[in-house]
């Protein structure tokens, strides 16, 4: 076997092992080598392989015998003989030329009192996880070139005068209106968590449900009324209080009229009787006005309602909240709003010690589940921001 062909098996090898021993010559040593720089190429090696020589280790450990048995297929023994050969071939080179080579892994020389000298001379990267990667060139960055690069400047895009002054002004007239809307926007609330916005625009958004509790109202209030006066009829009080003053200059008159008739003619009491049962009758009608008291008594509870329209001691029961203002005559406005629109219990809790809230109730009820039933049910048309407070 010539040292070319020991070479080949012994370049294999190397890929998958760190050390691969010759018999009777020295091992062969690949250490990992990182990824270098070269400073006058200026190239970039990606990481190899470097393999360094031991003199010192000569003794057969069956790596290379195994790998040739497997390559050649040929018996052990002959392996072994095939290294002696190329072995005895290196070592007679030496001899006579101080130097010989492995084709492919590297050159020895034998120095004077030193022994052998490896150099690698390898050009294949023994390195599986570099397998394709090339040597990178990078150009030098000169001084020169970085200094005209930060002085020059970038090319601006020209654009059509009439074109950029078209966009200009749409894109100043939408500017303008996207900061009005947001301004406007920003004050509303302001105004609305602040309690300085006017009742119409607070309370636009439960216009339809006004006009819808209008209707029902009415007819209560009118039932209400019929049914306070069962006794009154048109025939008796056609016009109200206007009747009642016009009955009362009558009476006088048939009195004073009454003395003449008895002392003339007492044959004659029959006129006067007649006179007497008409005046009894229209003196009688008065009496009609009874009805106008029970009609006023459901005209009076409202008013009574709205002479008190705060609380200001804690009474034990469930009130629904739909406000909390900073000021009575803010709170007050807001009650007025309510009443106007059906909730006629609405009414204002006044502060207590150490609080300056002033909280708005739509209505209130005797206990908990009551309210909170009533809460589910008012806040389509109130607002999601009612909630129950025991007071």
């Amino acid at each position: 076997m010539t040292p070319l062909q020991l070479s080949d098996h012994i370049r294999t090898l190397l890929r998958d092992h760190d050390c691969v021993i010759i018999p009777d010559f020295g091992g062969l040593i690949a250490d990992y080598a990182p990824a270098q720089v070269h400073p006058v190429r200026h190239t970039l090696a990606p990481p190899a392989k470097r393999v360094a020589f031991n003199q010192s280790l000569t003794r057969n450990d069956g790596l290379l015998v195994d790998a040739m048995v497997r390559a050649l297929n040929v018996p052990a023994a002959q392996a072994r003989q095939l290294i002696r050969d190329a072995v005895a071939a290196l070592q007679a080179e030496l001899t006579a030329t101080q130097r010989t080579e492995l084709p492919g892994i590297g050159v020895f020389r034998r120095a004077v009192g030193r022994g052998l000298e490896f150099e690698y001379t390898g050009t294949q990267n023994l390195l599986p996880a570099s397998y394709g990667l090339p040597e990178l060139v990078s150009r030098p960055v000169r001084a020169t070139d970085a200094l005209l690069a930060r002085d020059r400047k970038p090319a601006t895009p020209m654009m059509a005068a009439a074109r950029s002054r078209r966009t200009m002004r749409a894109f100043k007239i939408a500017a303008g209106i996207v900061i009005a809307g947001l301004v406007l926007t920003a004050n509303y609330m302001f105004a609305w968590q602040t309690d300085y916005l006017p009742n119409d625009w607070k309370l636009s958004v439960l216009q339809p449900h006004a006009q819808s509790v209008a209707t029902p109202a009415e007819k209560v209030a009118r039932q209400q009324a019929t049914l306070a006066n069962n006794g009154w009829s048109e025939e008796f009080v056609p016009d109200g209080a206007a009747d009642s003053k016009e009955a009362a200059p009558v009476a006088p008159e048939v009195k004073v009229a009454k003395t003449p008739t008895v002392a003339a003619r007492p044959v004659k009491p029959a006129a006067p009787a007649k006179g007497t049962a008409s005046v009894a009758k229209t003196a009688a009608a008065p009496k009609a006005v009874a009805p106008a008291a029970a009609l006023a008594k459901p005209t009076v509870a409202p008013a009574a309602l709205a002479a008190e329209p705060t609380i200001k001691a804690r009474t034990g029961r469930y009130y629904v909240i739909a406000g909390v203002y900073t000021s009575l005559k803010h709170a007050l406005v807001g009650r007025k709003a309510l009443v106007d629109h059906g909730h006629r219990d609405a009414r204002v809790i006044l502060p207590g010690p150490g609080s300056r809230q002033y909280r708005l109730s739509a209505v209130d009820f005797p206990d908990r589940t009551t309210a909170y039933n009533q809460v589910n049910k008012l806040r389509p048309h109130l607002g999601k921001d009612l909630w129950v407070l025991n007071y």
